[in-house]
């Protein structure tokens, strides 16, 4: 519903009211008027020549608003009614009376009045502000609209008194940039959004290479990290392995040593206990029995060497060379003391038989 203009002053309004008409309507759509107010421009010599004089104001019983127009220029009014129409909305909302002082200076005393005042000033200039740009947007549009009439307009009549040759085209907007201005411009557009397609589509597959390379390079070195992964778990696997394998067979040969140990000390009793019955044997029997374990003792000896010759690792002794060398002196006294039938101690010298 438009409302009601009512101009008392010698200024013309006529290029203003369009505007006061059009703001009142896009306030209207936004927030949105139970009843529209009546607007009345007013003179006041004596309120023009007060610096701080009003510019306009608002009466709630009324549903009026009165804008001073000496000397202001058409868009200050504009802002005068912006902040004027949110006085009328919140009067429409029964919160103006909100009771206190009303008198010279409220705005500093009554906090109530203060927060409407701050309310309208906001809303006000920003929704004014609103309608100048959506104005302005409009008015462009239809410019251009304008002059593309005229554009066809002129084609028109240069085509019947001659002046364009049949055939020949104006120069459009050449809005593919190809150079070809004679090409219609709904052509032109046509051709530049294929082209912009075209580019889209290339730029989108040149990211997609892109992102394939990444993911490849990525892929590499992620089955590169897990190859040397594999091969440095399957390094300390193999060591580990010799190092079980090489202990075990330490292990065993231990075990062998030892009983080596203990058939060559089994031996050597059996040897003792033979010349322990000397006496009870004949010669050729003792020496028979004692030889033969001599010989065991012998082959334990020689297996012990070849252990020591043989094996690999830390765990090795220098073989020892020419052990005939070594043990035929010792086996011919251990011989002298097998056979002989008393042995005297030179620590003591008591006799042993």
């Amino acid at each position: 519903m438009p409302c009601q203009l009512s101009n008392h002053s010698d200024v013309d309004l006529s290029s203003l009211e369009p505007h006061v008409q059009g703001m009142y309507d896009f306030f209207d759509q936004k927030i949105g008027f139970k009843k529209p107010p009546t607007m009345h421009f007013d003179s006041d010599p004596n309120n023009q020549s007060n610096v701080l004089g009003k510019t306009a104001y608002y009466d709630p019983s009324s549903l009026e608003i009165h804008v001073f127009t000496d000397g202001r220029h058409p868009k200050d009014m504009l802002r005068s009614i912006a902040h004027e129409l949110i006085h009328h909305q919140q009067n429409l909302e029964d919160r103006l009376n909100v009771g206190g002082y009303m008198g010279q200076g409220y705005y500093l005393q009554n906090e109530a009045m203060k927060e409407l005042e701050q309310e309208a000033m906001l809303e006000g200039n920003a929704l004014m502000r609103e309608y100048e740009d959506t104005t302005k947007s409009e008015e462009m549009n239809k410019m251009s609209l304008k002059e593309w009439k005229n554009n066809e307009l002129n084609k028109l009549l240069l085509e019947k008194f001659g002046i364009l040759k049949e055939g020949k085209k104006p120069d459009f907007l050449d809005l593919d940039k190809d150079g070809d201005k004679e090409e219609s411009m709904e052509d032109a557009s046509k051709d530049k959004e294929m082209n912009e397609e075209v580019e889209e589509e290339a730029e989108e597959e040149e990211l997609n290479e892109e992102a394939k390379e990444k993911k490849e390079t990525a892929t590499d070195k992620m089955y590169r990290k897990a190859l040397e992964r594999g091969i440095k778990k399957g390094e300390e696997e193999a060591a580990e392995k010799k190092k079980k394998e090489a202990a075990e067979k330490k292990k065993g040969m231990n075990e062998s040593s030892n009983d080596l140990a203990d058939k060559r000390m089994a031996a050597q009793q059996e040897i003792k206990r033979l010349h322990g019955m000397q006496d009870q044997m004949s010669p050729e029997d003792y020496q028979k029995q004692v030889n033969s374990q001599s010989k065991i003792i012998r082959m334990i000896r020689q297996q012990e060497d070849d252990e020591l010759d043989g094996p690999d690792g830390d765990f090795s002794k220098p073989a020892v060379k020419d052990w005939d060398k070594v043990r035929s002196p010792l086996q011919e006294a251990l011989n002298k003391i097998l056979n002989a039938k008393s042995i005297t101690l030179k620590s003591s010298g008591k006799k042993i038989k």
